[in-house]
């Protein structure tokens, strides 16, 4: 005998439609048709209710309930298009009767759209004659698509639609969709002549109409013009891209309009049109799309974060079973984790597996809904849209041309060389704090080779005190024992060495660190002291910015970019160290930073990479995998 697979069934009433959570993640009740919504007498019945003999309400659709003082409704999940006047549509004509149209505009009854609504050829204004009537199959016939304006509504609901502006009237070449209503957001104006070149009609019934922009159109025909001349395949290619980013858009449950669709578009350029509809494109294009929408305060709450949600769990829970697989949770990761012109990522198998068994809090070898809304908050948006700190190193005059210099020291390079490409990235890439490090030394300090007849050196030091060069390391005696390099006296206090670079831009809204203020003790790292007794106050501020990841660059590569790089991944923080803006003292040691760096999952690149990394749209799997395993630290304190 056959054997099938098992069917996975779930009864309505226990499945979760996102687009109703309320900002407050309250899911409203469903009523079904029948069922009782109140028998106390005074109440007022609203739409979508009926009384019956006993004098109870009972609700007439599916839907949810909504109460104004006594007037009770049930409003339908889902409805056809109810119009306003004013609103916008894009329809089919379905009929031609006497002197009218009547016209698909996804309503219960088609719309009229009267001979008179319409502009005559020239714009003649005269009562339509019987010739009119006779002619009006050559402006439109059966099958033709219109934008036109809701004019009024009768009695039954049906409407009345006028085309008496020249914008509107036949649609000639292009693409229609339709997408549910509820989705075309309320906007100023639903027709848009993109960048991209592209005309784009929302109208407000659900029906979107994408065409070529045709220039030097004939506007005496009164908007019946109908150009059937050859678009150009590079025309075709962006109304067909258009179109594929609209249904990933509506597939998300993302409202559409003018800029999310341009969102979207630009998104969706790193692909090739036909690939968009693959599961993997949709989440990383949707993704991106919400993302900048966020950032431009269009769309947020927490009903979008459900639908995104939603949507992601149902586009890559292949065999529907309301659970993800290791093999449906690699699709998710492969799509998450790729830079901006779709070249993927991907985590290697080990580490797969481990992130996969961290969101697997059940153990069970599957994560279900609510085990990927864990790993949605707090991994997946996290990755998707980080909050960034640029943390610029000691970028001061005695490092670059001062007693300190770099260029004097065994790599030889110029600190100069830092600034332009430290300048490109203020003014390019929208990070979400800057921070600039000072060293900021006492006149006494401990690193200086000039104050070392101020303290003893051990006994067990390998060099002693007459015999000790700048950049020689000894050993002060304690209690406790301390390693010092010794370095020139540099970066004092209030001094020209210690002030930022005259070429470095500083921001206004940008905040400074001071490190090296205890004279007894040396601070390479932003974060602390070298003995990890004081820490200065980047934690807290990083704290309250919220901050994700860390940039970090500036002087020098393998003292004190380094050590701020080691802490900052030590404290939890995704780091990314950026090459070129970076310089350093011996070139054996800053190899030696490169590794560590890597081998704690942090990321080396250059400044060309940033702006993508920063805006989220180039995903690094280190710092995902780093980011989980923080997680899982997390978990395992309870937190």
């Amino acid at each position: 005998m056959a054997q099938y697979p098992p069917i996975n069934a779930r009864l309505a009433v226990n499945r979760v439609d996102f687009n109703l959570i309320t900002n407050d993640g309250v899911q409203p009740r469903l009523y079904t048709p029948g069922e009782e919504i109140s028998s106390q007498p005074d109440f007022l019945r609203g739409h979508g209710t009926y009384v019956d003999e006993d004098k109870t309400l009972r609700a007439s659709v599916a839907g949810i309930l909504e109460k104004v003082n006594k007037l009770i409704s049930i409003r339908p999940l889902k409805a056809r298009y109810n119009g306003e006047i004013g609103d916008l549509i894009v329809g089919r004509i379905t009929e031609v009767q006497q002197k009218r149209w009547k016209v698909d505009v996804n309503a219960k009854l088609d719309a009229v759209l009267l001979l008179s609504s319409v502009n005559l050829p020239g714009g003649e204004l005269r009562r339509r004659s019987a010739e009119d009537e006779q002619t009006m199959r050559r402006y439109l016939q059966e099958g033709d698509l219109i934008c036109a304006e809701v004019q009024s509504i009768f009695a039954d609901g049906s409407l009345s639609l006028h085309a008496r502006v020249l914008k509107y009237g036949k649609l000639s070449q292009g693409i229609m969709l339709k997408v549910p209503p509820m989705l075309i957001q309320r906007k100023k104006t639903h027709y848009h002549t993109l960048e991209s070149g592209a005309i784009l009609i929302l109208g407000y019934n659900g029906y979107v109409w994408i065409g070529a922009n045709i220039q030097n159109v004939d506007k005496s025909e009164g908007g019946f013009t109908e150009d059937l001349s050859k678009i150009p395949v590079e025309n075709r290619n962006v109304c067909t891209r258009l179109r594929n980013c609209i249904l990933i858009l509506a597939q998300c449950n993302m409202l559409l309009s003018d800029t999310s669709v341009t969102y979207a578009y630009e998104e969706s350029s790193k692909y090739e049109v036909h690939e968009l509809l693959e599961p993997e494109p949709m989440v990383d294009v949707s993704l991106l799309t919400h993302q900048r929408l966020a950032r431009s305060n269009l769309e947020t709450g927490s009903r979008q974060v459900a639908r995104d949600m939603d949507a992601c769990f149902n586009a890559f829970d292949k065999d529907c079973d309301g659970f993800l697989s290791i093999s449906e949770f690699d699709l998710i990761c492969r799509a998450l984790f790729r830079n901006d012109r779709g070249k993927i990522y991907g985590l290697e198998e080990d580490q797969l597996r481990e992130v996969y068994s961290i969101f697997d809090l059940k153990g069970d070898g599957v994560i279900d809904r609510e085990e990927f809304e864990v790993c949605w908050n707090r991994w997946i948006k996290i990755c998707t849209r980080p909050k960034s700190a640029f943390l610029i190193v000691d970028v001061q005059n005695d490092f670059i041309t001062g007693s300190l210099n770099i260029k004097h020291c065994a790599a030889q390079h110029d600190g100069t060389e830092v600034i332009e490409p430290i300048n490109r990235l203020l003014e390019t890439v929208p990070f979400d704090s800057v921070f600039y490090s000072l060293d900021w030394h006492p006149v006494d300090h401990v690193s200086f080779i000039d104050n070392l007849h101020l303290r003893e050196v051990d006994i067990s030091s390998n060099i002693s005190k007459e015999a000790a060069r700048v950049y020689d390391t000894v050993t002060f005696r304690g209690p406790p024992l301390q390693k010092q390099r010794l370095w020139p006296r540099h970066c004092v206090q209030d001094s020209w060495g210690a002030e930022l670079h005259k070429d470095l831009k500083i921001l206004d809204n940008a905040i400074k660190i001071y490190k090296g203020t205890n004279p007894e003790v040396d601070s390479y790292s932003v974060f602390w002291d070298n003995k990890k007794l004081t820490e200065t106050t980047l934690s807290s501020q990083l704290q309250e910015k919220g901050a994700t990841d860390i940039y970090i660059c500036g002087l020098a590569y393998d003292v004190c970019v380094g050590a701020t790089a080691v802490d900052a991944l030590t404290s939890g923080y995704r780091t990314i160290l950026i090459d070129d803006c970076s310089r350093g003292v011996d070139l054996v040691d800053i190899e030696k930073t490169k590794a560590t760096v890597i081998a704690s999952n942090g990321v080396i690149v250059n400044s060309s990479q940033i702006k993508a990394m920063v805006e989220g749209r180039d995903r690094r799997p280190e710092l995902g995998y780093k980011l989980a395993l923080e997680i899982k630290q997390k978990m395992n304190l309870g937190e």
